[in-house]
């Protein structure tokens, strides 16, 4: 039953690419071919030797849940004790509500045929009519029984070990996929159980025992324990920290490899206590409950292969995993002294043995009521003779490592090895409709309007490990369901025996009360982490991981190899782009020999290019070398004129047209994946010569056959299945035919949106609410305005200076006025925005937070729906607003320009604002899963925020009404002030009665652009964005007290020949290049020493902004048929280009005049 629950942090603690250096990896073919032999004349062996045995079910293909069965199956009785201790402790069951009352839902623990102990639900449903549903169906969430069950309250009968595995309960999503309705069992986030910290093991926990002289558990103090743990620790992990206390706060973390080796000391400390008494009733340690639910025989996971082991697995990285991982965890054991394993004829004293040793008879000195001894650190043979032997065995050491492991919660970084919890099997989420169904569901909120459904177009962000397994005030650990358990009713219906006849009639017509109970399994999801995890810590192969990834080798996406020592002007180049964009593991290097190997699923994606918006490493580096050494042509015409471009941009020595021209140009994300679907086919056809089939019908045989071989043949097994899923992928990847992606970045035609029909009469009910709101000055009304949507016109003529609108406190949205009405609506929305507000100064979360309850939550309840209505909807704002542009897009449409950057860092912040707000569960008890894990949703609210927020005393606010005043470039700039108690906005010029009222915001069009999706035309505000000037710690600048007062990232806006515009860069220049910076007030920092370098900024940027100035003509940028964002895009290009080439000019004449 080995597994470990596994979050991004578990993920990053191993490179995704599973293979090292290909010319330092590989062995020789006839030695490997020899291996191969041996190990099939092997499997061979243990088909004609069938005796029973172990049963391989759980490995065979289509097996949709996962977990390793253990070689003992643990005896019933044993969960019902340790029920009975985890309860007894304050272990705490959830109920499970359901609004009918017809369910009732117990969660527990039960014995699956195949996968061992797992988490169960036992559900009891009562019906007063005769059933019509049977109860064996499930979908890919269920593993049903019903004759038994272990159940927290008392001792019942469980299944025993001899039980078959009923193949309809546990892969039904195969085969029943025809169902007629479903029953939701348990919602999901609801609670299912809480584990109190006494009964959580974690490095914290182990400290405060043994090296903490000041804790409740003083008595068990050893001083040696953290200087020697702490010195092999950092012996055999140089980089890490050695042995550290973590929390949740400090932000100190150790490896996580350090974590296991440090909990497995714990726990072969406890067992050799358990066994030492006798177990049972007579153990000595307060862990002998949960130590019986242990395997009691080492996992098989990837460090415990053998030579044949590894020859099946066929991965010459993992296996140098592997073998370095035992070899390292001998080291720590042992000592690096030591004679031979489990030799005692040295000194051990700097060795986890020798700790080990110390903690187990501290802890017998303890239990036996004896003083603790004088001598800490035992050095003899006789001193240790006390301890049995069999407790200081590499072997049983290596078996909790891998328990551990397997089955260690990673909260934040940090391992909890939690009893209950890590009894859970493995079944990913298959799709969001098992997070969020496609119906409406029961409410969550106090006014019962959760009626927001998953839409078809809805893009649904995959939920953090984190949210279902969140750490109380107390240290508690809650478990929540990561799903919507359901049970699937199917045609084949069973009846159920009535418990007792309601009524009879002359014609036989009986009205029956009936009662089904029915058990099924609880699963949850790891996290996206690939197959070769779960086989180097978990000890199983699953065969349905969605994120699954297979490696090629980097030399596979080469039609030839580069020859050592031979000179190639194109794989010179290509060296220098990937040097340029850190695309290379060794800078060094002065010959390309091939790119780095990857990892790549079945659907494309490459695991390596990690989920950071506006960077895709992986992609990047395919790219560069498909365009530079010709494994693009056969999908490009233009393949010379985009080589040539790159090549010139190599040249340049400009990171960001590298990038552009040589990595992101048109169509790079289909040479892609034609490289992919290429390197593929030579990865099958040069790697493995052992073809699909003769894989399986080793696996089978394999399998067939029990017993033989004991672990052996698991393991073998276990090698095969992860070769095969491996194999899978690569052959899925080498028949793929669909390569084309539908690139709309290059399509000039816009689909006609759909017209605003009731326009009118959301304006006449929205100037009705203004009405109603009373306020104290209203001079303006909305309405219609075309090619705007929406303005405001005056209802009166209004004299410059003249307040037109005075807003009250009642009259605006914002973090003080939101928390007050939530008081009265929603307590839980209440503490909500409490928490919200206390984090965040400006107040972005709490009003996000609020306006997405208001629109998608109390919809026409909330007191604000007139306004909320009038809002331009999802679909509107997805269709001008930057924050939901197309990377590809922008590289072609705005590529040169700094405000694509800009763009890109304004989605990342949005996506890590999303992340955040999504992994807090009490964001998804206000607002309902449906509404907070929609992408489109929570961007549309970042982006009102963004465009129609006012600021006032440091906080933002939304005003209806005065967010409807439109811009221009006329006149003062836009003020809202506080006067009093009221927020007072003045006309800064003469309106006439029925003309539209405008603002100057005196912001750049890049700014408008970026947070509105407008450009103003001749705006005297404008400049062109100039992002990426920074000082760096190799410029004789650097070495200055002032560089390290300078923002990381400071941005400039360059206005033309505007002197001004171009001082504060002038400044950041010569302090860059070590220039004087003494001057009088009246000196400018533009002088003739920092123009060259001014000079070469220009230049750089003017020589971008040319490569992308050829995406539109000037007829196709007043092509109406053309997507306005488009135009506005390529609008962007040519005035930054107007602004750095005037600039530049005038640095020309400034040159010339001197």
């Amino acid at each position: 039953m080995a597994k470990k629950k596994s979050t991004m942090a578990a993920a990053s603690a191993k490179p995704k690419t599973r293979s090292g250096s290909s010319s330092s990896s590989s062995k020789s073919s006839s030695h490997k071919f020899a291996l191969i032999i041996s190990a099939a004349l092997f499997v061979a062996f243990i088909a004609l030797c069938s005796i029973d045995g172990v049963n391989f079910e759980s490995l065979l293909p289509g097996r949709a849940f996962q977990k390793r069965r253990t070689t003992t199956l643990t005896q019933p009785a044993t969960g019902d004790l340790f029920l009975n201790w985890f309860t007894a402790n304050g272990g705490v069951f959830h109920p499970i509500s359901h609004d009918g009352g017809d369910i009732g839902v117990q969660i527990t623990i039960q014995k699956f045929e195949g996968m061992g102990w797992g988490l169960a639900a036992i559900v009891n449903k009562t019906s007063s009519t005769i059933a019509a549903s049977s109860t064996s169906g499930s979908d890919n969430n269920v593993c049903s029984s019903n004759n038994s069950r272990h159940t927290a309250a008392a001792s019942s009968s469980s299944s025993s070990g001899d039980e078959k595995d009923d193949d309809r309960s546990c892969s039904a999503q195969q085969q029943h996929p025809i169902t007629n309705s479903t029953t939701l069992v348990i919602p999901h986030l609801a609670p299912l159980f809480t584990i109190p910290s006494k009964l959580i093991i974690s490095i914290s926990s182990i400290l405060n025992t043994y090296s903490s002289p000041s804790s409740s558990r003083s008595s068990y103090y050893l001083p040696n324990f953290y200087p020697v743990v702490n010195k092999v620790l950092l012996s055999s992990f140089p980089h890490g920290v050695g042995l550290a206390k973590m929390s949740t706060h400090n932000g100190v973390r150790m490896g996580l490899v350090e974590q296991d080796v440090v909990i497995a000391m714990m726990l072969l400390t406890e067992d050799c206590l358990h066994h030492h008494g006798g177990g049972g009733s007579n153990s000595n340690s307060f862990w002998g409950p949960y130590l019986d639910m242990l395997p009691s025989t080492p996992i098989p996971r990837l460090d415990t292969f053998e030579d044949e082991d590894y020859v099946m697995l066929n991965d010459d990285n993992l296996e140098m995993v592997g073998r370095s991982s035992k070899q390292r965890l001998k080291d720590m054991f042992f000592g690096n002294n030591r004679k031979g394993d489990d030799d005692d004829g040295y000194d051990d004293s700097l060795s986890i043995r020798a700790v080990v040793r110390d903690m187990i008879q501290i802890q017998l000195n303890n239990n036996n009521n004896k003083p603790p001894s004088t001598t800490t650190t035992i050095k003899t043979r006789h001193d240790a003779v006390q301890v049995p032997q069999t407790c200081l065995r590499f072997d049983t050491f290596h078996k909790f490592i891998g328990i551990v492991s397997s089955r260690a919660m990673v909260l934040k970084g940090i391992k909890y090895l939690s009893p209950l919890a890590e009894m859970i099997n493995y079944s990913p989420i298959s799709s969001p409709e098992e997070v969020i169904p496609r119906s409406s569901g029961s409410s969550s909120d106090e006014n019962d309007h959760h009626t927001t459904i998953l839409g078809k177009d809805s893009e649904i962000i995959r939920t953090p490990f984190d949210l279902y397994h969140t750490i109380g005030a107390d240290d508690s650990i809650t478990v929540r369901s990561d799903r919507n358990v359901m049970i699937h009713h199917h045609h084949q219906q069973q009846q159920q025996q009535p418990l007792y006849d309601d009524a009879a009639t002359d014609d036989m017509t009986t009205t029956t009360t009936t009662t089904t109970t029915t058990t099924i399994q609880i699963f949850e999801d790891y996290g996206p982490v690939d197959s070769s995890l779960f086989l180097e810590m978990h000890a199983f192969v699953p065969s349905n991981n969605p994120n699954n990834c297979a490696v090629i080798h980097g030399v596979h996406f080469l039609r030839r190899q580069i020859a050592p020592g031979r000179s190639d002007p194109n794989s010179t180049m290509l060296l220098r782009a990937l040097k340029a964009l850190h695309l290379t593991n060794n800078p060094q290097s002065t010959q390309f020999v091939s790119l780095e190997d990857v990892c790549v699923r079945t659907n494309l994606s490459i695991v390596d290019d990690g989920n950071l918006i506006g960077r895709r490493p992986a992609s990047d580096a395919i790219a560069i070398t498909s365009l530079l050494l010709g494994e693009s042509s056969e999908i490009f015409t233009n393949l010379e004129l985009l080589k040539s471009k790159c090549i010139t941009a190599i040249e340049s020595n400009d990171i960001e047209r590298i990038e552009l021209q040589c990595a992101r140009y048109p169509g790079s994300r289909n040479v892609v994946k034609h490289a992919l679907v290429n390197a593929a086919k030579r990865s099958v056809e040069m790697n493995d010569a052992v073809t699909m089939e003769t894989l399986l019908s080793w696996l089978a045989e394999t399998e067939k056959t029990e017993g033989v071989g004991g672990g052996k043949k698991e393991k073998l097994a276990l090698a095969l299945r992860f070769r095969i899923e491996e194999r899978k992928i690569l052959e899925s990847i080498s028949n793929s035919t669909n390569l084309m992606i539908d690139d709309e970045s290059t399509k000039h035609t816009v689909v006609v949106e759909a017209s605003d029909d009731d326009l009118d009469a959301k304006i006449s009910a929205f100037n009705i609410f203004i009405d109603s709101l009373d306020l104290p000055v209203n001079n303006i009304r909305a309405q219609a305005v075309e090619g705007m949507r929406l303005g405001t016109v005056a209802t009166k003529d209004l004299e410059s200076e003249e307040a037109y609108i005075t807003l009250p406190p009642h009259a605006v949205i914002d973090a003080v006025t939101a928390l007050d009405d939530a008081n009265i609506s929603s307590p839980r929305l209440a503490a909500l925005l409490k928490k919200l507000d206390s984090q965040q100064s400006d107040g972005f979360d709490v009003l996000i937070v609020y306006l997405l309850h208001e629109r998608f939550v109390r919809k026409d309840q909330s007191k604000w729906w007139p306004y909320l209505d009038l809002l331009p909807t999802v679909e509107d704002v997805r269709s001008y607003h930057p924050l939901f542009f197309e990377e590809d897009e922008m590289n072609l449409y705005l590529g040169g320009s700094d405000v694509r950057k800009f763009i890109l860092r304004s989605q990342r912040r949005a996506f890590e604002r999303h992340a955040a707000l999504a992994s807090d569960v009490e964001v998804h008890d206000v607002l309902g899963s449906n509404v907070i894990l929609d992408k489109r949703i929570v961007y549309w609210a970042t982006a009102i925020l963004d465009s129609r927020s006012i600021w006032w005393n440091g906080r933002r606010h939304l005003c209806p009404l005065l967010d409807l005043v439109n811009a221009d470039t006329i006149g003062r700039s836009h003020e809202t002030k506080k006067e009093e108690s009221f927020a007072v906005t003045r006309a800064s010029r003469p309106v006439k009665r029925g003309e539209q009222v405008f603002e100057n915001y005196q912001q750049p069009n890049y700014l408008l652009f970026a947070f509105h999706g407008f450009l103003l035309e001749n705006n005297p505000s404008d400049c062109a964005l100039l992002m990426g000037s920074s000082i760096n710690h190799n410029d004789p600048g650097a070495k200055y007290q002032y560089a390290s007062r300078l923002q990381s990232s400071p941005t400039f806006c360059i206005s033309g020949s505007n002197v001004d515009s171009m001082e504060e860069l002038a400044k950041l220049l010569r302090m860059k290049h070590g220039l004087v910076t003494n001057k009088s007030e009246s000196e400018p920092w533009l002088n003739e020493d920092v123009a060259p370098y001014l000079a070469q900024v220009l230049e750089e940027r003017v020589a971008r902004l040319r490569d992308g100035d050829e995406s539109l003509t000037v007829t196709e940028l007043e092509d109406k048929s053309i997507l306005q964002r488009r135009r506005l895009m390529s609008r962007v290009v040519r005035s930054d280009l107007a602004h750095f080439q005037g600039a530049l000019d005038y640095l020309m004449m400034k040159k010339k005049s001197t």
